[in-house]
């Protein structure tokens, strides 16, 4: 993050958008060579939370809320539930942002799952309060297995378009100074 120049931020901020907005795109085309029915990983998510993790001076919150609220709209979903749960996702990760740091890819991998878990569980809270229409609980966890699953993949993608990683040295401190 010491090498950032405000350019390479503007740049990966407009690559970042960029890839939301291709994303989108390809879920509005309406010529497919996939079934209909297909379930998709939930890849815009993952790919927020791991630069979240790595970087997340390329993603602030106001440019994912603004993405996924876009997506809400162009993709017919309830307006506003999928950019409230991907930041609040997103900022739990950012708060907690020096334990994953430190963590081993596997202690990742397993956090991200129970964060998806808890981001689908909540999303589906909220549908059911509000008596909107959900999808079954078969593809729920379909939907969740493919976005573990993928996750791995989605951060080496993330670590070559991005050329970002996780800190090497320890960014914790000690409660107090050694004498």
């Amino acid at each position: 993050m010491n090498g950032d120049t405000p350019l390479r931020i503007a740049g990966n901020r407009l690559l970042y958008f960029a890839l939301g907005v291709f994303g989108i795109f390809v879920l509005l085309v309406p010529i497919s060579m996939v079934p209909n029915g297909m379930i998709w990983p939930q890849v815009m998510l993952m790919v927020s939370m791991a630069l979240v993790i790595r970087n997340p001076v390329y993603v602030p919150f106001w440019l994912i809320g603004f993405l996924f609220l876009i997506s809400d709209i162009l993709l017919a979903h309830p307006m506003g539930l999928g950019a409230f749960i991907a930041l609040l996702a997103c900022e739990f990760l950012r708060r907690n942002r020096p334990a994953f740091v430190e963590m081993l890819f596997f202690g990742e991998w397993f956090s991200i799952g129970l964060i998806l878990l808890a981001a689908g569980l909540l999303s589906r809270f909220l549908l059911v309060v509000t008596f909107a229409e959900t999808t079954p609980w078969w593809a729920f966890m379909v939907q969740l297995g493919l976005s573990i699953l993928v996750y791995p993949l989605v951060v080496g993608a993330i670590s070559v378009m991005f050329k970002v990683s996780k800190v090497q040295e320890t960014i914790s401190y000690p409660v107090r100074r050694p004498t």
